[in-house]
């Protein structure tokens, strides 16, 4: 009696090892997995089994011992591979944000040529727009988003323009504002630039965050679109102290900040960074499953803004003034 109580010990303990097995796998990441735990147990399970081997007790009790150790050892093996898996998907995101980023070394006239070839294409793409729509506007992580796919893919109606220029840096912006954004009359503008900018190890973050509180006075002086801004995505060291800036500039020009922080780790980081613009694209009032996930984003946003993240005024603008329209 005393080995079939231990047998069904075993066997209800047990059960649950097939089923982590089956998750991990699923999962492709050891995120969630415990070597050290997972070698704990084992450890428990030979000691089980030593003490069958020590007393000669050759039974049935000894073959579920061996059972749950043949699983639970399985998810040694699937914790390894599923590390390969984490750092093949590592190393891919590194290679985005590089690619997103770009090089600014030594680029300058050739930077020049191409926002001259896009200031082109723009105006004559500008000439078959409709007033009202959103525009997205700014440097090479909206550059390499395939706008016309994925509002098809994502059945977004509402008209949207990509009026990026690849390469520009934050000092250079304000020669394009009126084919990007001024003729094209927007409802909304989502504005992400400084991911060429923070590559730039003798970056200013002060003198940038005045040029970019420049930039969205005079996108509100010249439009009547709503301002969202878009945190850099980048693994830059400095991206991340200029988006804790520009979270503290978005609350103080009234322009709406979207938390994007976690793109560079999703599996599909261009779906993703996507996906979390498009609740605030639309036109319409939004239905339940709009509110949960603009909700979910709302209580991302919610993070404090360190004592240091202080806006320095551009020239000629006050504290407190509200620069995007609601």
């Amino acid at each position: 009696m005393a080995e079939l109580l231990e047998s069904t010990m075993l066997i209800c303990f047990g059960l649950s090892w097939p089923m982590n097995l089956i998750k991990n796998i699923k999962a492709k990441s050891a995120q969630n997995m415990s070597l050290q735990f997972i070698l704990l147990i084992i450890t428990g399970y030979v000691a089980g089994i030593s003490a069958k081997l020590y007393n000669h007790r050759f039974n049935y009790v000894l073959v579920v011992y061996l059972l749950n150790l043949v699983v639970v050892s399985a998810n040694v093996a699937v914790y390894f591979i599923n590390r390969r898996y984490d750092r093949q998907r590592k190393e891919t995101n590194i290679e985005l944000s590089r690619q997103i980023s770009g090089h600014t070394k030594d680029t300058q006239p050739l930077i020049h040529k191409q926002g001259d070839d896009e200031m082109e294409k723009y105006r004559e793409l500008n000439s078959i727009t409709e007033a009202g729509g959103v525009v997205l506007f700014g440097s090479n992580t909206f550059a390499s988003l395939p706008i016309g796919e994925l509002t098809q893919a994502f059945r977004i109606t509402e008209p949207i323009y990509n009026r990026s220029v690849r390469d520009v840096r934050i000092d250079q912006i304000e020669s394009y504002l009126k084919v990007c954004l001024y003729d094209l009359n927007p409802r909304k503008i989502f504005v992400n630039m400084g991911d060429v900018d923070a590559r730039d190890e003798n970056i200013d973050i002060d003198n940038f965050i005045s040029k970019y509180e420049w930039l969205l006075y005079m996108i509100h002086t010249k439009t009547q679109a709503s301002i969202y801004i878009v945190p850099i995505v980048s693994d830059s060291p400095a991206a991340f102290k200029i988006n804790q800036r520009l979270k503290a500039l978005a609350s103080q020009t009234g322009c709406k900040y979207i938390d994007v922080s976690g793109v560079l780790e999703a599996r599909r980081p261009t779906l993703r960074l996507f996906e979390m613009l498009k609740v605030h694209m639309r036109n319409h009032p939004i239905n339940f499953a709009d509110a949960m996930e603009v909700g979910t984003l709302s209580n991302r946003e919610r993070q404090d803004v360190p004592d240091d993240g202080q806006i320095s005024a551009a020239p000629g603008l006050k504290k407190g003034v509200v620069y995007a329209k609601h």
